[in-house]
């Protein structure tokens, strides 16, 4: 709980791994989610509030250790917002490319070394109470340094001895952390090296920039292939629908058989089961075709109130003259006496949203032999 209070401290101090811990999680992580809810846009946006606090909060601790001026905030934190309001809003793979630019720039707040020698805690000092993970770090390295002291016989001298001997040992071990943590800050201006020599450097200016440059152009392409091909596939291919219509075989539809909750069932030349019932007028010409695996998803298949559901072939939508709109759901031959069986023995049935009670229905499948011939008892 502690270390989740340190990532939203607003006057604490970051070391540059934590920093670096930070902000690659947190990029990461915003890549997988997005992806995850590609298809939600309030979901994402809902995300990328937490992700912009943590790592403006971050990048204020960085440049309190650095002791840089607050308004290299905006770096990280402007340039990562607007870069996830375009992924979010463009929904386009090709986007996260985009997110070299805040990287970069809060790659810059690593290359500043610490200007404050401080007792960190995971990389973090502040107000929020980390003692427990020091405490934790304490005692492993107690563990790990500890020498006990051996008693041989029952000489006094033997006891000093060793007890001599083992301080000399602790303090060897002192003196080669000291050495380590020396050696330490002498390594931690690399990073201000780094900085200063490509300030310095023209070409290596050139390259970062180059760098960017690419990207955005090669985004910025992709976006316009991707739009233009989308572009092509509906002047010249048409519709998914139209599509549909010029692909279906025709079916015919005979023995009329009107059902109780006001629907009907035909039957064609190859014993297909066909479910006939009047609802609203669409646009479309066909709502579904298994075929093409396109249109309304409710009416892929017909939902029973007990018992497995069974896949439609095509649902399609024809007009009987004046105001009647009737919906055709065709089922396979395959499937005829299953779904005679259903509608025969369960309560009620849902096919594209439309709900419709079986009550009666055993009855009326016995008038016809066609359709009775599949009621076993």
């Amino acid at each position: 709980m502690q270390f989740l209070k340190s990532l939203f401290c607003l006057q604490g101090f970051d070391n540059r791994a934590r920093f670096f811990a930070i902000c690659s999680t947190l990029y990461v992580v915003f890549i997988m989610l997005t992806s995850a809810f590609s298809g939600s846009f309030f979901i994402s946006l809902v995300l990328l509030v937490p992700f912009s606090i943590v790592l403006a909060l971050a990048s204020l601790r960085r440049l309190h250790d650095a002791k840089l001026n607050k308004n290299w905030l905006l770096a990280p934190s402007l340039t990562f917002v607007l870069v996830a309001m375009i992924i979010i809003l463009s929904e386009q793979n090709s986007s996260y490319y985009l997110l070299v630019i805040p990287t970069l720039c809060s790659a810059v707040l690593l290359t500043y070394p610490s200007n404050t020698k401080l007792n960190f805690i995971l990389g973090y000092y502040g107000p929020v109470d980390m003692s427990e993970y020091q405490q934790e770090a304490h005692q492993s390295k107690q563990t790990k340094f500890r020498i006990e002291p051996t008693l041989i016989g029952d000489n006094a001298a033997n006891f000093d001895n060793n007890i001599q001997s083992a301080l000399q040992v602790n303090a060897v071990d002192s003196d080669i952390y000291s050495q380590k943590q020396e050696s330490y800050s002498e390594q931690a201006d690399i990073g201000e090296m780094i900085r200063l020599k490509l300030l310095n450097n023209k070409k290596a200016q050139l390259v970062v920039a180059a760098i960017v440059g690419i990207t955005l152009i090669g985004v910025t392409v992709s976006w316009l292939v991707n739009y233009f091909t989308a572009t092509d596939n509906t002047l010249g291919g048409g519709t998914p629908n139209q599509q549909v219509v010029i692909s279906e075989p025709a079916i015919s539809r005979n023995h009329q058989l009107n059902m109780p909750d006001n629907y009907t069932l035909y039957l064609s030349e190859y014993q297909g089961i066909s479910i006939n019932w009047q609802a609203d007028e669409v646009n479309e010409t066909f709502l579904w075709s298994q075929l093409t695996g396109q249109g309304d998803e409710s009416c892929k298949e017909i939902s029973f109130n007990k018992g497995e559901p069974i896949r439609t072939l095509s649902v399609q939508v024809v007009k009987s003259g004046g105001t009647n709109i009737n919906y055709f759901a065709d089922f396979s031959p395959l499937d005829s006496k299953a779904l005679i069986q259903a509608l025969a023995f369960r309560g009620n049935f849902t096919l594209c949203g439309y709900d419709f009670s079986l009550k009666g229905s055993q009855a009326a499948l016995g008038t016809k032999e066609q359709y009775a011939q599949w009621v076993d008892y």
